[in-house]
């Protein structure tokens, strides 16, 4: 009989008194998740009905089943397997769904009528800890921001769930722009527009309250805009971190920062429920006090990925991370992504760098240490919130245990980065000793499976084990008893699922079966029996696998409770650790590659000697990068703040611009960078205007693009600001575009007067230099010869008269006729406008520079 088709009803149109009860509390359920997919648990299965099923059946490629509900026919349904669940978690996540978990809270075998379940986790992109779920390497970033309309402030706070980090600050709408694009993060909070109050629900065509430029890029969830409010912020702050009073975590001055704070924390309890990780506490950060990098700069610059693939490989994080642990990978990313600008704390970190560049010993001790440290970090968050599993106190072990080592390998160092940590050595030794007398060495990561506990923890489990395996003998000692008893040879003891223990004797024994036999089974050639004996050794048996299953499952949870005492310890350890893996491997980065120790201060220098590209001399064969140099000063009027760069397509204008600011940017992390001698005064900001490219989501043309681009860096930088601009106003005609630049350069060296490389074609822009001493041209040396060019990289003083434009097509490969063409055209083009030139002069007879459109300036 051909099945019904199956009706793809949506639960929003459905009543719950029209289901049956089993379904009545799925839909009631569903009904306050309307935006997550919700996985019900139905005995090894998690299920999805109606639009879930369809979704799941889609996205996982499930086979879309149905089931039969009454009036409403066949419904939608997928399941999947409960010991998978994980794995169909992580691809729900991965494509931005929210999964919420409803699970049996009690045994079906003892539940009278509908087997009680509730919502256990729900599970979203930036409340993850489960380190299947995790990027390694990345901080796993969830921020809640909202605008304090009275203010116009930004309330902005993140945190990453799997270490614990979380931050506060607040600023205006574009500083907090530029810290969305440096933490990137994996879901943003805002507030409902329509719904106001408590609790998390949602209402129907309800929207978010914030800018569709962070909407449109970032995973955003909208939670009651009542979540928001000062007085609930407060009071859930208090209560996480069981204070009565704010004041010393910085309330007074962040009180717009800290109501992003409280709702933020709102929504990691309503998602984790009882999984909730300890927050050791707060930090109130000032925006001021670091670099500022907006998305622009730091996608230009490929500070952690390039821009074509999106892959490590290529970015300036690649060329330097020599780090050995995750969370010294987390951290130097972070270091790179957010520069200092306070001295005194740039040089403390040059001072840690220095000297492991110059102790060689040390440092590759220290290295060989590091490699052998787990991911104790969101180790501890899972022992903070009772989800660390056997394998991963088997890994805090091995970490530990390189403690003292580690301590004594830099105890020698005078800028020691585990000093602060010394002091829980003999502590952390005694736990480390309780977790290798706890944890077997071949325990499993389940918890319910057996196998965790060692002998001698628990008499009472080594009594039941005991018994477990003395049941073999017990058998063998049975059977042999039997044989004799009976004198049947044959007889033989077995085992299986449906019948337990059993004696088989075959048929041509059974006119001796004695009395006290009861027959189990018949079989083609014999039969099975049991006796009371066996019956109650079989039930002592499972008896003991079933008690010693539960007493090692508690056993391992009263452990685990007992470590959360140690967690805050183990997080400062962890984050000592992760310092001294970022100190050694930018050591090891700078003695490796040759590079320098800069020197910062509050002066307007720039001055570099033999840079290079810290990721280009990594990919280009040894000694091909040619090395150039840097001289940027405010501070007198003959020298140049302001550098037009002139040259060819391909010569290594952008290249040389990259270059600069990678290493204002290694300087400012503390980092040594790529030249033999580094002067820099602290930079504020770093803007970069380097290519373009249509914009379709927002309608925006490539000219449009750059022209919102500039506007953003003239009205943002500052006298302290390092400005990188390339081909400004090529977007549109001559006229325009000349007239585009020259205004732009004159404004950023009149009115900023910041630091500023600006590379252009319009060669027009030379004549700039008569008129502001501070604008020095340079361009990038060639060869000719023949009519071929070869591009030799060097920067010298002076501006280009030829952009080689054919040439460089040529080298591109266009067709011989194309090229021939193009050389035709601009012979034409240059007699023509020398002839113009000449009856312009004539007529007026005065007299003219021969730059073409100057006149627009004069």
């Amino acid at each position: 009989m051909k099945k019904a088709e199956i009706n793809l009803i949506n639960t929003a149109d459905i009543k719950v008194e029209d289901l049956t009860p089993a379904m009545q509390e799925y839909l009631k359920i569903k009904h306050q998740n309307q935006d997550k997919i919700l996985l019900y648990r139905l005995g090894d299965f998690y299920e999805t009905f109606f639009e879930d099923a369809v979704t799941m059946s889609k996205e996982l490629e499930l086979t879309l089943t149905g089931r039969e509900q009454g009036k409403f026919g066949r419904i939608p349904l997928a399941g999947i397997p409960a010991k998978a669940v994980n794995n169909y978690i992580e691809k729900l996540v991965q494509k931005n769904y929210k999964v919420v978990i409803c699970d049996q809270l009690e045994d079906p075998k003892f539940a009278k009528g509908l087997v009680k379940r509730g919502v256990t986790r729900i599970i979203t992109s930036g409340t993850l800890t489960e380190s299947d779920f995790l990027q390694q390497n990345s901080n796993n970033y969830i921020c809640a921001l909202f605008k304090d309309e009275k203010s116009g402030i930004w309330g902005f706070s993140y945190a990453d769930i799997s270490t614990g980090e979380f931050k506060v600050t607040q600023a205006n709408y574009e500083l907090i722009l530029a810290e969305l694009t440096r933490i990137s993060p994996a879901e943003v909070i805002g507030p409902s527009v329509k719904q106001k109050i408590m609790p998390f629900q949602i209402v129907p065509d309800e929207k978010i309250d914030l800018p569709e430029e962070i909407t449109k890029i970032y995973n955003c969830s909208k939670i009651p805009s009542s979540v928001f409010d000062a007085n609930f912020a407060e009071n859930n702050l208090k209560a996480v971190f069981q204070a009565n009073s704010l004041e010393s975590f910085g309330y007074d001055r962040y009180k717009i920062g800290f109501r992003a704070s409280g709702a933020l924390l709102a929504y990691v309890w309503e998602t984790l429920k009882d999984n909730v990780p300890k927050f050791e506490r707060i930090e109130p950060y000032e925006l001021s006090e670091y670099m500022i990098l907006d998305g622009s700069t730091r996608k230009n610059l490929e500070l952690t990925e390039t821009l074509r693939d999106k892959n490590k490989f290529g970015s300036l994080l690649w060329a330097v991370d020599k780090t050995k642990t995750n969370m010294g990978a987390r951290l130097l990313k972070n270091w790179i992504c957010q520069p200092l600008k306070r001295i005194e704390d740039i040089q403390s970190r040059q001072n840690c760098i220095t000297e492991l560049v110059e102790k060689t010993d040390e440092r590759i001790n220290i290295s060989n240490l590091l490699e052998k440290i787990y991911d104790i970090q969101r180790l501890a968050t899972r022992m903070s919130n009772s989800s660390a599993n056997p394998k991963d106190f088997l890994s805090l072990k091995a970490s530990l245990m390189m403690l003292p080592d580690l301590l004594d390998a830099t105890e020698s160092l005078e800028f020691n980065p585990l000093s602060q940590i010394g002091q829980y050595k003999d502590e952390i030794a005694e736990y480390t000793n309780l977790i290798d007398r706890t944890i077997s060495e071949n325990a499993s990561a389940l918890i319910k499976e057996g196998g965790i506990i060692k002998e001698g923890v628990s008499g009472e489990l080594d009594y039941f084990r005991e018994l477990l395996s003395g049941g073999e003998n017990w058998l063998k000692d049975f059977e042999e008893k039997e044989k004799e008893r009976t004198g049947i040879k044959s007889l033989k003891i077995g085992f299986n699922k449906v019948f337990g223990y059993f004696i088989e004797i075959s048929n041509s024994y059974l006119n001796q079966i004695p009395e006290g036999y009861i027959r189990k089974q018949t079989l083609t050639n014999g039969e099975r029996f049991i006796t009371e004996e066996l019956k109650k050794h079989e039930d002592d048996v499972l008896s003991a696998k079933f008690k010693s299953t539960e007493l090692e499952y508690k056993l391992f949870c009263d452990f685990r409770e007992y470590s959360k005492e140690f967690v805050s310890k183990i997080r400062e350890i962890a984050d000592c650790i992760a310092k001294c893996d970022v100190y050694t491997g930018l050591a090891q980065t700078a003695a490796e590659n040759n590079f320098c120790k800069p020197i910062i201060d509050e002066s307007d220098d720039f001055i570099v000697k033999n840079g290079r590209h810290p990721v280009l001399e990594k990919i280009l064969p040894l000694g091909e990068y040619v090395a150039n140099d840097l001289e940027l000063k405010c501070n007198s009027a003959d020298s140049t703040q302001f550098m037009i760069l002139t040259g060819p397509n391909m010569a290594g204008k952008s290249t040389y611009m990259r270059q600069n600011a990678l290493i204002a940017i290694l300087a400012q992390i503390g980092s040594w960078v790529p030249a033999d001698y580094a002067k820099i005064g602290v930079i504020d900001k770093i803007f970069t205007r380097v290519g373009a490219s249509d914009d379709l989501t927002l309608g925006q043309s490539t000219f449009m693009v750059e022209m919102i681009e500039t506007a953003c860096i003239l009205n943002s930088a500052t006298e302290r600001s390092f400005i990188l601009l390339d081909e400004i106003g090529r977007g549109t005609s001559t006229y325009d575009g000349v007239a585009i630049a020259w205004s732009v350069a004159e404004y950023i060296a009149t009115k900023i007067k910041a630091r500023c490389i600006f590379a252009t074609h319009y060669h027009e822009l030379n004549v700039m230099t008569k008129t502001y001493p501070q604008i020095k041209n340079y361009r990038i040396t060639i060869s000719e010869e023949n009519g071929e060019i070869e591009f030799l990289r060097k920067i010298v003083q002076g501006g280009a008269s030829k952009s080689y434009g054919i040439q460089v097509a040529k080298m591109a490969g266009l067709p011989s006729a194309v090229i021939k063409r193009s050389q035709e055209l601009m012979t034409r083009m240059q007699k023509d406008y020398s002839n113009n030139l000449a009856t312009r002069k004539k007529a007026t007879d005065a007299p003219t520079v021969e730059v073409p459109q100057l006149n627009l300036f004069n």
